[in-house]
C-alpha cells in the first residue's frame, strides 16, 4: 500500500512538472512572438516616418530651387556655371549609386573585372540610358537659365505643365489609356497654365516699363515672352525624359536599379563636365585664372545639396 502511494505520488509529481515546463515553453514562445511583433511594427514605424520625411524634403527642395537660383543672379545675370553646378550634382548621384552597386555585389552576380571585353558589355548595357541623359542634360541647364525670364512662382506654376506633356506622351508612346476624369483634369491645367501665362506676359512689359524708370528692383509676378517657349521645351523634354526612363524600366526590369542610375548618372556627369570645363578655360582668358567654381555662392552650394539628395530620393 505504501509502495502504491508512493508511486502515485511521483506520478502527479512529474505530471505537475510536465505541466510546469509546457507553461514555461507557451510563455517563452509567448515573448518571443511578442518581440517579434514589436522589431516589425517598429520598423514599420519607421519606414513610414522615414518615406514622409523624404516626401518632405522632396517638397522644400522643389519649391526652394527656383528661390535659390534668384538669389545667385546679378544684374539679372546668373553668376555661376549652370553645367559645373549639374555635374557637382551628378557626380555626387552618381558616387553613391557606385557605392550602392559595390555594396549589392556581394550577393550578386556583377562582374567588376576590368577588361575590355567587360568594358565595352558595360557600355553597350548603358546605351538605353544615354537619351534620357542627354534629355536631362538639356532640361537641368535650361531650368537654371530661364528662371531669368520669370518670377519663382511663375516658374512653380509653369512647371506644373510637366503633367500635362508627361500624361500625352505616356498616351501616345506606351499607349496608356486615360480616363474622361483624367483628361477633363489636364484640361482644366493646360488652359489654367495658358491664362495665367497671358497674364503675366502683360504684367511683365508693364514691369519693364517700371523697373526703366526706377532703380528699385520689383517683386512682381511677371514672365518674359522669351520665357513661354522655355517653360514649354523644358516640360516637353521632363515628359519626354520620363516616359523613355518609364520604357527602359520595364524593359530592362531585370538589371539592378543601382545599375541604372549609374548608367544614368554617368551619362550626366560626362555631358556636364565637358562644357562646365570649357566654360572655365573661356572665362580664364578674361580673368587669367582657372576656376570653374567661379561665381558659387552659399546658396548655390544649397542648390548642389538639395538636388543632389532629392535626386538620390527619387531614384529610391
Amino acid at each position: 500500500m505504501q509502495l502504491a502511494s508512493s508511486t502515485t505520488n511521483l506520478g502527479l509529481a512529474m505530471s505537475d512538472s510536465s505541466h510546469h515546463d509546457d507553461d514555461g515553453k507557451t510563455l517563452i514562445l509567448s515573448i518571443k512572438e511578442d518581440v517579434i511583433n514589436f522589431k516589425q511594427k517598429s520598423e514599420e514605424v519607421l519606414q513610414s516616418i522615414a518615406f514622409r520625411a523624404m516626401i518632405f524634403f522632396q517638397i522644400i527642395a522643389y519649391g526652394s530651387y527656383s528661390i535659390l537660383v534668384h538669389l545667385c543672379e546679378e544684374n539679372n545675370v546668373i553668376t555661376f556655371s549652370s553645367t559645373t553646378m549639374n555635374f557637382i550634382v551628378e557626380f555626387v548621384k552618381l558616387s553613391f549609386s557606385l557605392f550602392g552597386v559595390i555594396y549589392s555585389s556581394a550577393t550578386s552576380t556583377i562582374d567588376f573585372s576590368l577588361s575590355l571585353k567587360q568594358c565595352i558589355g558595360w557600355f553597350r548595357q548603358s546605351l538605353p540610358y544615354a537619351i534620357p541623359g542627354i534629355l536631362y542634360f538639356i532640361n537641368n541647364n535650361l531650368a537654371v537659365h530661364m528662371q531669368v525670364y520669370m518670377d519663382p512662382a511663375s516658374y512653380q506654376i509653369l512647371a506644373n505643365f510637366k503633367i500635362f506633356t508627361t500624361a500625352i506622351l505616356y498616351r501616345l508612346l506606351i499607349k496608356h489609356k486615360l480616363t474622361r476624369q483624367q483628361w477633363f483634369a489636364l484640361s482644366l491645367l493646360f488652359f489654367g497654365g495658358v491664362a495665367y501665362s497671358l497674364g503675366t506676359i502683360k504684367n511683365s512689359s508693364v514691369m519693364s516699363k517700371r523697373s526703366s524708370a526706377s532703380s528699385t528692383h520689383m517683386r512682381e509676378m511677371y514672365i518674359h515672352p522669351y520665357g513661354i517657349p522655355m517653360i514649354g521645351i523644358y516640360c516637353t523634354l521632363s515628359g519626354l525624359a520620363g516616359v523613355y526612363n518609364e520604357y527602359i524600366l520595364k524593359k530592362h526590369y531585370n538589371e539592378s536599379l543601382h545599375v541604372q542610375n549609374m548608367f544614368l548618372y554617368c551619362y550626366g556627369t560626362i555631358l556636364n563636365f565637358i562644357p562646365a570645363i570649357g566654360a572655365a578655360i573661356l572665362s580664364s582668358h578674361t580673368t587669367r585664372s582657372f576656376n570653374p567654381f567661379r561665381g558659387f555662392s552659399f546658396y548655390t552650394w544649397l542648390i548642389v545639396l538639395t538636388q543632389a539628395l532629392n535626386g538620390l530620393f527619387m531614384s529610391l
